[in-house]
């Protein structure tokens, strides 16, 4: 049974930005369940949490893998995180997950602005993005802990790179994510901007444009990004079973090290 939204969870909304509550009765997500009002209030309570107070995620050796691709809009990143997950099957349980996750109350709000069927200020939407990984959080932990591989197609790198093109400032974007949880390998698929304009269904949503995917790629140079991340630049431009060969030879040789630790947190 739904639950209106509580008195809390309007009060975080409010901070992130007036237009939001707007987004939530647009994106159909005034009523919530009770499980998804406390996950929504927490994650938005998480994007101005003191670093002390963020949560170490512990999960010992046993667990599984956690893999992001990243990359620019229509640059394989879909693609090569898809062939990576069905190839480590063979090797045990994998989840296939992106973000943002539009199926989360906070991502139906993103869809909407994601479809330009909302406008809402660029620091809101930034931390609607942090926000919507926070929600996801706790449940990548849980099933890495399980033993399933998570396969991520984009996660906080993209979040921090995009808001930062817009001309936001680099530390201030960062500053919602730490803390996340930290994935093992990072598969940076990089191409020119032109490539991924020629290739099909470019320019369906907000940022796909030429001038912002340039911008977009020296963010994603930034050593602030990708310093203290297990980082792996890939040439997205080559033919996909030569990509997929390669990424798959550098996961296997992370599976036969299996010298893994609990899960980090994010530029922490």
């Amino acid at each position: 049974m739904g639950k209106s939204l509580s008195t809390a969870l309007l009060g975080c909304l409010q901070a992130v930005c007036p237009q939001v509550h707007s987004a939530f009765r647009q994106s159909g997500e005034a009523d919530l369940s009770a499980d998804q009002v406390r996950t929504t209030e927490k994650a938005l309570r998480m994007l101005d949490a003191p670093l002390q107070e963020r949560p170490v995620w512990g999960a010992g050796a046993s667990r599984g893998l956690f893999l992001v691709f990243e990359g620019l809009d229509r640059s394989g990143k879909s693609t090569q995180s898809r062939k990576i997950a069905s190839h480590l099957e063979k090797a045990g349980p994998v989840k296939w997950m992106c973000f943002p996750n539009r199926k989360t109350p906070i991502g139906n709000a993103i869809d909407l602005y994601l479809r330009r069927q909302l406008e809402l200020p660029d620091e809101a939407v930034h931390r609607l993005f942090s926000a919507n990984r926070w929600e996801m959080a706790q449940g990548i932990v849980e099933d890495l802990r399980a033993g399933t591989t998570i396969v991520c197609d984009r996660y906080a790198f993209s979040g921090v790179a995009y808001s930062a093109a817009k001309g936001l400032d680099f530390a201030w974007c960062q500053a919602p994510d730490r803390g996340l949880p930290c994935p093992d390998g990072i598969f940076f698929l990089h191409i020119d901007e032109k490539v991924g304009a020629a290739r099909s269904n470019f320019g369906d949503e907000r940022y796909e444009n030429a001038a912002m995917q340039a911008s977009v790629r020296a963010q994603f140079k930034d050593q602030r990004l990708r310093g203290s991340v297990n980082w792996r630049d890939v040439d997205g431009a080559r033919d996909a079973e030569v990509i997929h060969a390669e990424i798959r030879d550098a996961v296997d040789g992370m599976l036969e090290e299996r010298r893994l630790h609990a899960v980090e947190q994010l530029w922490m």
